[in-house]
C-alpha cells in the first residue's frame, strides 16, 4: 500500500433577532457568520461555504485527524461536504488564483501552437457547472477549441463514470495482457483481436478497436479515441516519446480511457475506420476524476496542484498506485504542474510554478476530498413511471439510438481483477406525483467496523447511463473547424442522464432543443435520424418527452429519507432544531451534524429559518491537530512555519 506523504513530523429555542439584510440566494464564498451579527459574511440558506480555507494534509493513515484519510474513513459525509466546497469554492486572491495574466491564452491545438483556451478566467468550478447551481451540473458555454466554444457537461454520477472506464479498462487487459503483467506485448496484442466489453452481463459487447498492431509485431494498435495509447520496454516501464512498438526500444503498450471530455486532445487511433476514411479525429479530456479537478483549478483560476498521489509510480509502467479514495491515475499523460521539486522540511512544495508567491495552492489532500466528492456525487434520476420507462426505451431501441446511448451498465463486484462499487452511498430518487416533488432514499453501501466507514465493494447496475463510453464520427453538422483549421467530426456518445435539464445540447452548445441536436446527428448516427425522422409524429413525442424526464436535481434540497425510517419527515430534527423536510444534506449525516441557527426575525417582519451555522469548528473539524489554522491563513499549524502570523502566500509571508 502507498505509503502516507507530506506529513510533517511535528506533535501532532429558537433565537429571534432583527436584521437590515433581506434573504438572499446563496453564493460560493466563504459565509460562515450568524444571521443579525452585523457581519458581511453571512447566508441565510446555508448553502454558501461555511468553513474556512485550509489546505488539507494528505494521509493514507486514517488515524491522523484531520487528515484526508481520517474524513474519508471516520467521517465520509463531511469528507464529501468538504470535497463539494472545494469543487464549488469561490477562491481569492489571496488563496493565489490566477497566474500573473488574467483571460490569457493558453494549450496548444493540435498544430502545436495556436492557443485553443481562454486560461485564468474563472475563481470556482460553478462559473461553468451551475446548472442547477451549487451542484455538479453544467450547462455554460466557455471558449474553448473554436469560435463556438465548448458546452459544459454536468457530472452528476462522476464516481460511476470514472468507475466504468477503470472497469473498461481492466477488461481490456484482461482479454489481452495474457501473462498478467499490466501491459500488453507485441506477442499478446498480435493475438488479442478487437477489445470486446459487455456493458452488462449477455448484453451485446461494445467495440473499443483493435488491440494488434498496424504492422503485425510492431506499430500501434487501432483503438477507438476514447483511448490513450504509450509505449514501453520489456520491463513495461514507460519510454519517454515513443510513438510505437518498434521491437529495439519497446515492446509493448499499455493505455486510459479518457473518459471526461467531448472530443478535444491528441489521436491515439492511426488507422482510418470504414465509416470515417479521411479524418482520425482526436481524444478527449481527462482520464480519472482527479485530473478532472487539477487541470481546470490550474487552466481556469491558475491554481497549481502539487498531488504525489497521481505520479506515485513505483513501477514505472505509467499508473499509479491507487489514491486514498480508489482510484488509479496516469502519471504519463496527465500530472499537475507544481511537480513538488523542492520541497522544504514540512513537506510542502516551494516550486511555485506560476511565479506568483503562493505555494501549494492546492494541495493533495485538497484533490483527495475533491475527488471524494466527485466519486459520491449523486447520479440523475428519471421523472416518470416504470411503464414510462420501459415505452420510452423500447421506441428508443426501435430507433436504434440505443446503439450508442446503450441504456445499462454494470460495476463489477470487488475480486482479485476488479475493485468494485467505491462510493459509501447512492441516491435513489423517484418522482412523486402526488406530492408533485422528487423523493429519494440514501442507500448506505458501507459497513461500520468500530470508528470506520468501509465501503461495501459491491455489484451496482447502472441504471440509464445512455452511453456506450466510445467515440463516433458523426458527420457534417457535428463537424467543428477548431482555432487551428482543423475539422473534428468524431465525439463521445454524451451520456443522456441529466440530458432533460440540458439546454443547450451538442458539443458546441449550438442546438437550443432536443429536436435540433437529433436532427443533427450524421456519420455513424445517420441511420437512427432517419429511422426518427420516418416515425410517427406520436412516437416521437413520446421520445422527446422520455429524454426530457432524464433530469438533474438540486441534490442537497431534495426531499430523502436519510435515517433509514423509510419515511420522509416534514419536520426532520438535528442537532434540537428542526430543519424542515427530511432531505439530502449531507451535515445532517456528519459526526457531530451541523446545528443550525433556526427561526429569526428580518427587518420585513417576516420569520424564516436560518441554516446558518452555530457549531462549524466542531462539526467542521476545524480543530482537529491536521486541520487546526490558528492564523487563519489557509495553511493548517502543522505546516506553518508561524502558525500565529498571518501569511497566505506560504504561511509566513
Amino acid at each position: 500500500m502507498k505509503q502516507h506523504v507530506q506529513l510533517p513530523r511535528l506533535a501532532v429555542t429558537a433565537l429571534l433577532v432583527a436584521i437590515a439584510a433581506p434573504v438572499s440566494s446563496a453564493q460560493y464564498a466563504e459565509r460562515p457568520n450568524l444571521v443579525g451579527s452585523g457581519r458581511k459574511a453571512v447566508d441565510v440558506s446555508g448553502r454558501s461555504v461555511k468553513n474556512q480555507r485550509v489546505r488539507a494534509v494528505h494521509s493514507d493513515d486514517h488515524s491522523l485527524p484531520g487528515t484526508s484519510a481520517w474524513f474519508i474513513r471516520r467521517d465520509p459525509f463531511l469528507a464529501y461536504q468538504l470535497g463539494r466546497n472545494l469543487n464549488f469554492r469561490e477562491f481569492r486572491e489571496r488563496d493565489g488564483v490566477f497566474d500573473a495574466t488574467v483571460s490569457g491564452l493558453a494549450g496548444p491545438m493540435p498544430d502545436g501552437t495556436t492557443a485553443k483556451i481562454t486560461a485564468n478566467n474563472q475563481t470556482s468550478c460553478v462559473a461553468c457547472h451551475n446548472i442547477p447551481e451549487g451542484n455538479p451540473g453544467g450547462g455554460a458555454n466557455f471558449s474553448k477549441d473554436s469560435g463556438l466554444g465548448r458546452n459544459t457537461p454536468h457530472y452528476y454520477g462522476a464516481g460511476i463514470v470514472e468507475m466504468l472506464a477503470i472497469q473498461i479498462r481492466t477488461e481490456i487487459l484482461l482479454q489481452a495482457d495474457t501473462d498478467r503483467s499490466g501491459w500488453i506485448s507485441a506477442a499478446e496484442a498480435s493475438s488479442a483481436g478487437d477489445a470486446l466489453v459487455e456493458p452488462t452481463p449477455g448484453a451485446t459487447p461494445i467495440n473499443f478497436g483493435d488491440c494488434a498492431l498496424d504492422g503485425g509485431t510492431t506499430g500501434s494498435p487501432s483503438f477507438n479515441n476514447i483511448i490513450r495509447v504509450w509505449y514501453v520496454d520489456a520491463a513495461g516501464r514507460h519510454v519517454p516519446g515513443a510513438t510505437k512498438v518498434d521491437g529495439v526500444t519497446t515492446f509493448g503498450y499499455n493505455f486510459e480511457l479518457v473518459i471526461w471530455g467531448w472530443g478535444q486532445g491528441q489521436t491515439t487511433r492511426t488507422r482510418p475506420t470504414e465509416t470515417d476514411p479521411t479524418t482520425v479525429g482526436r481524444a478527449a479530456l481527462n482520464p480519472t476524476n482527479r485530473a478532472f479537478l487539477w487541470d481546470p483549478y490550474k487552466t481556469h483560476g491558475g491554481l497549481d496542484s502539487h498531488d504525489p498521489s497521481t505520479t506515485n509510480d513505483p513501477d514505472g509502467d505509467g499508473v499509479s498506485e491507487p489514491t486514498v479514495s480508489g482510484a488509479i491515475q496516469f502519471p504519463v499523460t496527465h500530472r499537475p504542474s507544481d511537480r513538488g521539486i523542492d520541497l522544504d522540511e514540512l513537506g510542502f512544495s516551494r516550486d511555485d510554478p506560476d511565479g506568483d508567491g503562493h505555494l501549494t495552492e492546492i494541495s493533495e489532500g485538497d484533490l483527495d476530498l475533491a475527488e471524494w466528492f466527485m466519486l459520491n456525487a449523486p447520479r440523475p434520476a428519471f421523472r416518470g413511471t416504470a411503464e414510462e420507462w420501459e415505452q420510452g426505451v423500447a421506441l428508443m431501441d426501435s430507433m436504434r439510438c440505443t446503439k450508442c446511448h446503450v441504456v445499462d451498465w454494470e460495476i463489477k463486484a470487488r475480486d482479485r481483477d476488479f475493485t468494485g462499487d467505491r462510493r459509501v452511498f447512492d441516491l435513489d430518487l423517484t418522482w412523486s406525483s402526488e406530492r408533485e416533488r422528487w423523493e429519494g432514499e440514501l442507500v448506505r453501501l458501507y459497513r461500520e467496523v468500530g470508528h470506520q466507514f468501509r465501503p461495501n465493494y459491491g455489484a451496482f447496475r447502472v441504471r440509464g447511463l445512455f452511453s456506450d463510453l466510445v467515440h463516433h464520427n458523426m458527420g457534417e453538422r457535428f463537424a467543428e473547424t477548431d482555432f487551428s483549421g482543423h475539422v473534428n467530426r468524431v465525439w463521445r456518445t454524451p451520456p443522456l442522464w441529466g440530458v432533460g435539464s440540458g439546454f443547450p445540447w451538442g458539443h458546441d452548445g449550438h442546438s437550443l432543443t432536443l429536436e435540433d441536436v437529433i436532427h443533427r446527428h450524421g456519420g455513424e448516427g445517420t441511420v437512427s435520424r432517419n429511422l426518427w425522422s420516418a416515425a410517427s409524429e406520436a412516437d416521437r413525442r413520446t421520445v422527446l418527452d422520455f429524454l426530457r424526464d432524464l433530469q438533474l436535481y438540486d441534490i442537497e434540497n431534495t426531499p430523502a429519507d436519510i435515517d433509514g425510517d423509510g419515511t420522509i419527515s416534514e419536520h426532520f430534527m438535528v442537532q434540537g432544531q428542526d430543519t424542515g423536510v427530511e432531505r439530502f444534506n449531507a451535515e445532517w449525516l456528519f459526526n457531530i451534524p451541523v446545528r443550525i441557527q433556526g427561526l429569526v426575525a428580518v427587518r420585513s417582519g417576516d420569520v424564516v429559518t436560518s441554516f446558518a451555522a452555530t457549531n462549524i469548528d466542531q462539526a467542521y473539524g476545524q480543530n482537529l491537530e491536521y486541520r487546526r489554522d490558528r492564523d487563519s491563513d489557509g495553511w493548517p499549524d502543522v505546516w506553518d512555519h508561524a502558525p500565529d502570523q498571518t501569511g497566505y502566500k506560504d504561511g509566513v509571508k
